[in-house]
């Protein structure tokens, strides 16, 4: 007989929670930033960003969050992997079968979402995640192995062979943008949705980009797998010395990958050559690596000490409804920006994007934390899972 059930909020590990709620401010500021200048041409991208304060949040979300908390997020889905695959497989169900599913819904899912934006990451999060059923059965030091590998070995590859083999872009993507623009512009979502599925094509087809970016996710995810194996969010109490060596050993490196960051992007320092391009790829990922752990450690040492703190209990509200607040996100950008809601695209200086994230993020844990008062799951997560487990799930506590 089939007994699975979903993880309820009491079976689940309360800094994990926290950590992605704090992902999610991230992501909501990167893709914030993002949506500021969309596809728009250099000319109009300066406009929005002339101002001083323009430029310090520019450089802000540069150093501090672009691609940072997209690589806390990755981590955390393959941590959240190790704990679908385990429970599965305790109940005697299909661990291949059960997961195979899991992501072919998300997959489906992400399609509905691309419709409307392009940046969405599901679909790269769907592909990786089959992936990863070839390495449940590894062993925990080659899981870590082979995260690295993708990572710093596989992703630099692709990104290589993209650099040498590949021409520009060109006209053809500059055409494709401005399309895409005009589409958002117009409100039409037949268009918008159009536009989307033709630009991510491009990108997977002929730029090899949603490879890259499929072969680095699950590099993440890996690391995240590694996480989970070796129990060091399970039992704080064992691994907190650990955890404090991983923070001073990242922090040094991510001060080093700031200094880099700084010089040649805000003093302007600039460098020619293919093989330079790619360097900088490499050391970027070793710094965002390090950064991210920096603020995952930083995050798990202060909740050893004090885990009443009420940020905390916000932040893990968030957290436990990701993927909705995920989704709202988007829905969120896209009546600011798209033609049938204000149509601000190309109108908005960036300095608006970290107090707009601030009153985003606030109402979001205002939201969250009423809803899980209530209920056992998010709105988004309760569906996911009726149609994963492929039965009713009670929704109220």
């Amino acid at each position: 007989m089939n007994t699975a059930q979903p993880i309820l909020q009491n079976n689940r590990t309360v800094i994990v929670d926290i950590i992605r709620g704090f992902a999610l401010l991230g992501v909501l500021i990167a893709n914030l930033a993002g949506f500021i200048n969309f596809a728009l041409p250099d000319y109009q991208v300066a406009l929005l960003t002339n101002t001083v304060p323009d430029k310090i949040t520019e450089y802000f979300v540069s150093l501090f969050i672009d691609g940072k908390f997209i690589m806390i997020f990755s981590i955390l889905f393959g941590y959240g992997f190790g704990v679908l695959i385990e429970r599965v497989a305790k109940k005697g169900m299909n661990t291949n079968r059960f997961f195979i599913r899991r992501m072919i819904i998300l997959l489906l899912f992400a399609l509905l979402h691309l419709a409307i934006w392009w940046g969405e990451i599901l679909n790269v999060y769907a592909m990786a995640g089959l992936l990863m059923l070839l390495f449940k059965n590894v062993k925990t030091k080659k899981i870590l192995f082979w995260g690295l590998f993708f990572l710093f070995i596989v992703t630099p590859i692709i990104q290589g062979l993209k650099i040498f083999l590949l021409p520009p872009p060109g006209e053809k993507l500059n055409a494709l943008l401005n399309d895409y623009v005009t589409g958002i512009r117009s409100g039409n979502l037949f268009n918008i949705a159009k536009s989307n599925y033709t630009v991510t094509m491009y990108f997977f087809v002929e730029r090899w980009s949603q490879l890259r970016d499929v072969a680095e996710a699950l590099g993440k995810f890996l690391i995240g797998y590694y996480i989970y194996k070796s129990g060091y969010l399970q039992n704080l109490s064992a691994s907190i010395a650990f955890i404090k060596q991983v923070f001073r050993i990242a922090l040094v490196i991510s001060i080093l990958y700031l200094v880099k960051k700084v010089i040649i992007e805000i003093i302007g320092v600039t460098y020619e050559g293919k093989m330079l391009t790619l360097i900088d790829y490499e050391l970027s990922n070793t710094g965002i690596l390090s950064l991210s752990l920096v603020y995952c450690t930083s995050l798990v040492q202060i909740y050893y000490r004090n885990n009443n703190l009420k940020i905390y209990k916000a932040l893990a509200a968030v957290g436990m409804m990701s993927l909705t607040n995920y989704v709202s996100q988007t829905i969120i950008y896209i009546f600011f920006f798209y033609g049938f809601g204000l149509s601000m695209l190309g109108k908005m200086h960036m300095q608006w994007v970290l107090p707009m994230a601030v009153v985003i993020f606030t109402i979001q844990i205002f939201i969250s934390r009423s809803w899980m008062e209530r209920f056992q799951f998010g709105p988004a997560e309760w569906i996911w899972r009726q149609l994963t487990y492929w039965k009713k799930l009670p929704l109220r506590k």
